[in-house]
């Protein structure tokens, strides 16, 4: 007996139905299926299940590579930073003020991890930056100010120290100055564009910028006796490689 066909609409085309021949096909009790003995069954679950085991721990040694690179990565800058911040030349301390130099020597002492160096090339300056302002970072250097932008984050980048110590050279510095700044990712370069003298409780020029800067601040007058009443603040803007 010859087959039967037989047309049925399938929906779904926004032509209108699309109609597919299909073979008319009987049978009883006929299974048209797969059928694996229960022993073929229990070991291909076993086979799908170790697979999947062994994906998650491949994944898992991929990730963990990945982040053990990374930190490497991270720690061999930071040593790298550290290096160099180590193998700077000794401070010229003939400017500094004799209690200056003894805080200086004892802070040698305390160990203490440079996030960044300052180099001013016009002054011959060069000077580890450490993350906070506090009293030991800067009887060793010079240290962000807290609230304020970071080189590798962009913002205005408040960087103090001590008039007596490090920064009594900015008494020297000039517009048009370069200032860089080394991280343990970027080398940065500024160029100074102001020079202020403010009361030591004016904190516009600390306020964020729209763009990359860096603002150095000591306290001023740089051979007051006391408590100086003022602020010497050197802005500088960023020098991005096309300019340079």
């Amino acid at each position: 007996m010859p087959h039967q066909y037989s047309t049925e609409a399938f929906h779904g085309s926004d032509q209108g139905p699309i109609h597919k021949l299909r073979r008319g096909f009987h049978s009883r009790g006929v299974s048209h299926g797969i059928h694996l003995p229960s022993g073929g069954r229990h070991a291909y679950t076993r086979v799908l299940r170790w697979t999947e085991i062994g994906a998650y721990i491949a994944g898992a040694l991929l990730c963990s590579l990945f982040a053990l690179a990374q930190a490497d990565s991270a720690l061999g800058s930071t040593n790298a930073i550290e290096e160099f911040a180590a193998s700077l030349t000794p401070p010229d301390q003939s400017l500094w003020a004799a209690g200056r130099v003894r805080d200086y020597q004892a802070a040698q002492k305390s160990p203490m991890q440079a996030v960044a160096v300052l180099t001013i090339p016009s002054l011959k300056l060069e000077v580890p930056v450490f993350d906070t302002d506090d009293e030991l970072s800067l009887n060793r250097g010079a240290g962000l100010v807290a609230g304020m932008g970071t080189p590798d984050s962009g913002g205005n980048v408040g960087i103090a120290g001590h008039r007596d110590g490090f920064f009594r050279a900015l008494k020297d510095i000039k517009v048009g100055d370069v200032i860089e700044i080394r991280t343990r990712l970027n080398l940065h370069r500024y160029r100074v564009t102001t020079i202020d003298i403010v009361d030591k409780d004016d904190k516009r020029l600390l306020a964020d910028t729209e763009l990359p800067a860096v603002t150095l601040v000591t306290c001023y007058p740089f051979y007051f006796v006391g408590n100086a009443p003022q602020r010497y603040l050197v802005a500088a803007t960023y020098v991005w490689p096309s300019d340079s």
